[in-house]
């Protein structure tokens, strides 16, 4: 399965410097800082599976940063000593890509690298274009604790569940004190605002009970697994300053895909103090939520699109959905105003007030904010369907920023040489059967398959047996013999070489085998379940039609052989005849 892990992370001037203009982030680091990126990278050593490749995506408050970020990632990544094969991808990769994409052609830009959503829709458009099966979008103020964790990520994602199909898996984070609830303290002010006790009911209610996998109506940006399937339909709405994550399910849900939380998917997620006064942390809730209600109130009836209804998120976000939320922001606002004042806090007692006018006049979009979703969607699936054109070229520019590179196919025939006890390096490259791969493809076949050594006189399998493998010999030599006779002695048909494959048949007939396979001499053999193979059938075109091609030739050769030994033995008795 072809992984991408995508870790956004935000950058800002030296000693938090900001400008009117710049881009707005929660806790965007100073390019003279450390930040908490390092001690994310240094946690992907714990993981087990390390199969997939790590995309550093760095966004700026402001583009005159970028060049110093960029110094400052790279000295980060070294540090870390990143385990996996790892990317960096910047404005300066974006403004090279977009060069390419706008050369010839009039497409909608949608594309951007700053702001949640836009960014967030780099963090699938990036993997999509390296053909990527899966993404899994984690947050850089996080830390892996659990080894299992992406092995987690990939166990259902694309599959189906009851019978629908798994599009995308959230997970969930752990504060510091191993619990998935928000820390935060209620006060009087949220007594109608009661955003973190309805994320308690919804967290119990999905994380805290049985089974492991339910429907999800929220989403954790920085604990996402989303399939290719969904990466290429589904964008992150843009319009969306906040929420960006549960608003995607939203979106999913529009379009007949179905989020699950699996509940056994965690990370510790350890962000710094939050920085901005109360005040303005709500303001920024009520332009989102109003937002995201309005999507519920312009939507219409479009063919194949669902329709959906706040009862569906209940109880966190639909809480939030409904007609009462204004009703909710006012009362809200005046108690947090009045706490202000008790506290001599004019000047947030002011902005408080403020956001009651906000809220009515300005926070409540003027347009249709379901059919503009609808639109930007539009102009996102072309772009991406243009990208099919010329994706090798985009691969190429995207690769330019590649930092660190392992060869995974030795790491992994390495680690299958080990596991089945072989000490020879077997150099499957060079096998006449296998040139044809590329190092991608031998590593997806090696990833399916079981390498085994087996003795001198011991059988792959026997007369009458049913055998589900395709196998290939490595090394050795092997013997078809048909069973014993009277006399003791078996009948060798055909001897097998190293490169030589048997067993083809088994892709498309269960039936008992007529002959034996015996090993001549000391052998080491690959074998591929039949199941595995119909999956690469399925989900990877080009690799499968390798492998039919040569399985068909393979076929064809013996095919021809046996009818040139049939005709030689009809012209032996015809000889035999005339002379007789």
């Amino acid at each position: 399965m072809r992984t991408y892990m995508i870790i956004p992370t935000y950058w800002t001037g030296p000693d938090g410097e900001w400008k009117e203009g710049d881009a707005v982030y929660d806790h965007a680091t100073p390019v003279n800082e450390e930040g908490t990126l390092l001690r994310t990278l240094k946690s992907l050593h714990i993981l087990d599976d390390k199969n997939f490749t790590l995309i550093i995506l760095g966004a700026t408050t402001n583009k005159k940063y970028v060049t110093p970020m960029e110094t400052k990632l790279k000295k980060i990544i070294k540090e870390a000593n990143v385990p996996v094969d790892t990317i960096l991808f910047t404005d300066k990769n974006l403004k090279e890509l977009k060069k390419v994409l706008f050369k010839d052609i009039k497409l909608p830009d949608v594309l951007e690298l700053r702001g949640y959503s836009n960014i967030r829709n780099l963090c699938i458009f990036v993997p999509y274009i390296l053909d990527a099966e899966v993404a899994i979008l984690i947050d850089d103020d996080e830390v892996f604790e659990d080894p299992a964790f992406v092995t987690k990520a990939k166990e259902f994602i694309g599959k189906r569940f009851y019978g629908n199909t798994i599009d995308g898996v959230a997970g969930y984070y752990l504060n510091e004190d191993n619990e998935y609830y928000d820390k935060v303290n209620i006060v009087p002010w949220m007594t109608y605002w009661d955003r973190f006790g309805e994320k308690r009911e919804a967290f119990d209610k999905i994380i805290g009970s049985e089974p492991r996998l339910k429907k999800t109506p929220f989403a954790f940006g920085g604990a996402m697994v989303i399939h290719r399937n969904l990466m290429r339909i589904v964008p992150f709405d843009p319009k969306t300053t906040r929420g960006e994550d549960t608003d995607y399910v939203i979106n999913a849900r529009i379009f007949g895909f179905n989020f699950y939380l699996d509940n056994q998917l965690a990370i510790k997620h350890l962000p710094p103090p939050k920085k901005h006064e109360i005040w303005k942390r709500f303001r920024e809730d009520i332009y989102r939520f109003l937002y995201n209600k309005s999507k519920f109130d312009t939507q219409t009836p479009k063919t194949n699109l669902r329709e959906i209804k706040p009862e569906d998120f209940d109880p966190y976000p639909g809480q939030f959905m409904k007609p009462d939320l204004g009703d909710k922001i006012f009362k809200t606002n005046i108690i947090l105003a009045l706490n202000y004042l008790a506290d001599n806090k004019i000047e947030a007692c002011k902005e408080t007030i403020k956001n009651i006018y906000l809220a009515r006049y300005d926070a409540i979009p003027h347009y249709n904010t379901f059919d503009t979703y609808l639109k930007f969607q539009e102009n996102w699936r072309k772009l991406l369907e243009h990208t099919q054109t010329i994706e090798n070229v985009f691969e190429d520019i995207i690769l330019k920023g590649q930092l660190v590179k392992f060869d995974k196919y030795q790491i992994e025939k390495t680690k299958k040489l080990k596991k089945s006890g072989i000490k020879k390096d077997l150099k499957l490259e060079e096998i006449e059967l296998l040139k044809p791969f590329s190092k991608r493809e031998l590593r997806r076949i090696l990833s399916i398959s079981e390498i085994t050594h087996r003795k001198k006189n011991e059988y792959i399998f026997k007369t009458g047996e049913i055998d589900n493998c395709i196998y290939i010999l490595l090394d050795g030599m092997l013997q078809i013999v048909k069973d014993k006779t009277s006399s003791g002695d078996n009948i060798v048909v055909a001897e097998l070489a190293p490169g030589d494959h048997f067993n083809e048949t088994s892709i498309f007939f269960d039936q008992p085998h007529s002959v034996s396979v015996l090993a001549a001499t000391d052998v080491s053999i690959m074998a591929i379940n039949k199941d595995e193979v119909l999956k690469i059938i399925e989900e990877n075109s080009e690799l499968s039609a390798k492998l039919l091609w040569i399985v068909s030739k393979k076929l064809s050769e013996r095919l021809i052989r046996i009818t040139k030994k049939y005709s030689d033995m009809k012209k032996q008795d015809s000889d035999v005849s005339d002379i007789l």
